[in-house]
């Protein structure tokens, strides 16, 4: 995104950015699907300041079962990159001197930090066999029941009662 002609600009001045994506490649562990929102960047004393909301979608896979899934997220930016860039700082935090700033580094940490802790392809989700590995949503294994080790045989007396 070429930002070159705020930067020649008062503190104050600001322009809104559109985005909508149909599909972005934001790192090599992260692909966001219908990335879409309105940004706003405001010339200030320091640099830019980044500020909108965006929505997208991660492909993901449900912790219980392996199955894929997609997933909806939403972020709030609100940033502020320095320009001209600081000395020691993190070329990600700044704007560089050509002006045109990729935005994908502080999209995917927003992204990321906003990723479920546990991706289910549904509440109730069974999960894998701990036998065979099938999934226990599509079929029901009947393994014969094997010997349980003592350690944890008070264990399974409490699963019992309740």
């Amino acid at each position: 995104m070429n930002v070159g002609f705020l930067l020649h600009q008062g503190a104050g001045t600001s322009q809104e950015f559109e985005l909508e994506f149909p599909a972005l490649q934001v790192g090599d562990d992260l692909d966001l699907s219908f990335l879409r929102g309105v940004m706003r960047l405001t010339r200030t004393g320091e640099g830019l300041y980044i500020e909108g909301p965006l929505e997208a979608e991660a492909e993901l896979d449900c912790d219980r079962c392996l199955t894929p899934l997609k997933h909806p997220l939403a972020i709030e930016l609100g940033e502020l990159l320095y320009y001209p860039p600081r000395p020691g700082f993190d070329a990600s935090e700044s704007v560089p001197e050509t002006g045109i700033l990729d935005l994908r580094p502080l999209i995917r940490e927003h992204f990321l930090l906003n990723m479920p802790m546990h991706a289910l392809c549904r509440s109730d989700c069974k999960g894998l066999c701990t036998e065979c590995g099938g999934d226990l949503n599509e079929t029901n294994c009947e393994h014969p029941e094997t010997e349980l080790d003592p350690r944890v045989a008070a264990l399974k007396s409490l699963l019992q009662e309740s």
